[in-house]
């Protein structure tokens, strides 16, 4: 099995047409499914059980409806024509303050898919002209379009749920 890189150690580069925006919309429209069906059947333990001091299954699906705030803003950002991304936490302190592991992953879930859908909904009606707009990224230092964002987004959600898939599956052996 190989182990995912740190999301930090990655480097973006962009640059797939508008067109491809509304397969972007549908990665992510699809990632509260996805989690769900990782975690389907899965004891509570198993789900909230931290190994090494990484974060627990749950606390990376977690995770993704924490940023859902920031999500937001950062639409609101393009929208708004700011010429700079609003900053991320990078310590990720609402995830590592929330002690998600104490509520039903039920709740974890839903949580993500109606903070999700709401986005999803907001960027299903958007322009072509809103979708090219561009920003600064702030920890990447580089221009991205409303488009690329979406796919940094997306991106996101495959590399927690791949930590996901990789921590159920070392747990099964």
């Amino acid at each position: 099995m190989i182990t995912p890189m740190r999301w930090f150690d990655r480097s973006f580069t962009f640059g797939l047409p508008l067109g491809a925006f509304p397969a972007v919309i549908e990665r992510l429209r699809g990632t509260p499914a996805r989690a769900a069906e990782l975690v389907a059947g899965v004891p509570a333990q198993m789900l909230t059980r931290r190994t090494d001091g990484k974060w627990s299954v749950q606390e990376h699906i977690a995770h993704l409806a924490d940023l859902g705030m920031l999500d937001d803003k950062r639409l609101e950002d393009f929208l708004a024509g700011a010429t700079n991304l609003s900053p991320a936490d990078l310590t990720n302190r609402a995830t590592e303050d929330a002690d998600h592991n104490r509520l039903p992953i039920a709740i974890v879930l839903e949580r993500l898919g109606t903070g999700r859908m709401d986005l999803v909904r907001r960027m299903d009606a958007l322009t072509e002209d809103e979708v090219g707009r561009t920003a600064i990224h702030p920890r990447l230092k580089q221009p991205m379009r409303l488009m690329d964002w979406a796919i940094f987004v997306a991106d996101h959600d495959d590399h927690h749920l791949a930590h996901v898939h990789q921590a159920l599956a070392k747990a099964t052996r």
